[in-house]
């Protein structure tokens, strides 16, 4: 039970005096001067508390998240921690789908948890189109309602994975780490949720909704190749800038490695590059001293001018 309420039980049931009860709360109100002390120097404008739910406003982009309690990594915590969450990233992607048409590029968020960057493109490009794509049923709910929250419309939710095969498979979610959902078991924990969830190709997708693509955001833990093997086709036609994360660890898990991903995409015409320090920087291959997890792709042809701009 909530320590506020349960003091609060102990006072209406008579268990403490009224002084004490009064002092016993002043200790826990003092949380609410830490956080508006610790907000200074973080990207977070104001956290406000609605109705049984924590609401963070952050500055830059200016969207409005939920935060999910005990989920110790999602975004709005992770900005709390670390005072901002994948700046450099979100500010080339910006910068990318701005050369794309801004609004009017099409978007496409493959493991889309929350939603952080379809709300942060949304706020940047109002008007921005695309789909968000989420299979856990919990996450889902959340990712719904900060669209919802933040009046979000032109990116449209989907209770759905993605993978190089349609039909129900089973997900391993964590509750305390919703970012980790994943179709293997990451994690040797003892709270990870089987899950049973609808899964897609895009290929299939795209087709049959007659979705076209400008940029896919892709965040899987590790399914990556998956999603793009099932997207094969949507890659060759449209050829989209790709935004995807690639680590070793999750990688192996489903027995390939990041250089397998980047050889594929090479056949496609892709080229592979790391932003550093606002810099475009190639990435042919990754090493063991590779410390970069997110990486773009960028099709030699369709996207030279954007490649050379950043020379």
């Amino acid at each position: 039970m909530n320590k506020l309420v349960q003091i609060k039980n102990a006072f209406l049931s008579g268990r403490i005096s009224k002084g004490d009860y009064i002092s016993e709360m002043s200790v826990e109100h003092e949380h609410l001067f830490s956080y508006a002390e610790f907000l200074n120097g973080v990207n977070i404008e104001e956290i406000r508390l609605k109705n049984g739910v924590v609401i963070a406003e952050l500055k830059n982009p200016r969207i409005s998240m939920i935060c999910m309690p005990g989920d110790m990594r999602s975004s709005p915590f992770e900005v709390l921690n670390f005072s901002d969450y994948e700046r450099d990233e979100i500010q080339a992607t910006r910068r990318i789908i701005s050369s794309l048409g801004g609004a009017a590029a099409h978007f496409i968020d493959v493991g889309a948890n929350t939603g952080f960057y379809s709300l942060a493109l949304a706020h940047y490009f109002p008007g921005i189109s695309g789909f968000a794509f989420e299979p856990i049923p919990q996450t889902y709910e959340i990712l719904r309602r900060n669209f919802e929250l933040n009046g979000l419309h032109g990116i449209r939710p989907l209770n759905l994975g993605v993978s190089d095969k349609s039909g129900e498979l089973i997900f391993y979610s964590y509750p305390n780490l919703s970012a980790a959902a994943s179709l293997t078991r990451l994690y040797d924990a003892d709270n990870v949720e089987e899950v049973r969830c609808e899964v897609v190709r895009l290929d299939d997708y795209c087709q049959d909704h007659a979705v076209k693509a400008d940029f896919i955001k892709c965040d899987v833990e590790g399914a990556e190749l998956l999603v793009f093997r099932g997207a094969e086709k949507l890659l060759a036609r449209d050829r989209p800038v790709v935004f995807s994360e690639m680590l070793r660890k999750w990688c192996a898990k489903y027995d390939y490695h990041p250089n397998d991903l980047i050889q594929f995409m090479m056949q496609l015409g892709y080229g592979c590059f790391v932003i550093k320090s606002g810099c475009l920087v190639s990435c042919p291959c990754v090493t063991e001293q590779t410390t970069d997890t997110n990486y773009l792709f960028l099709h030699g042809e369709k996207h030279a001018e954007i490649i050379a701009g950043w020379a």
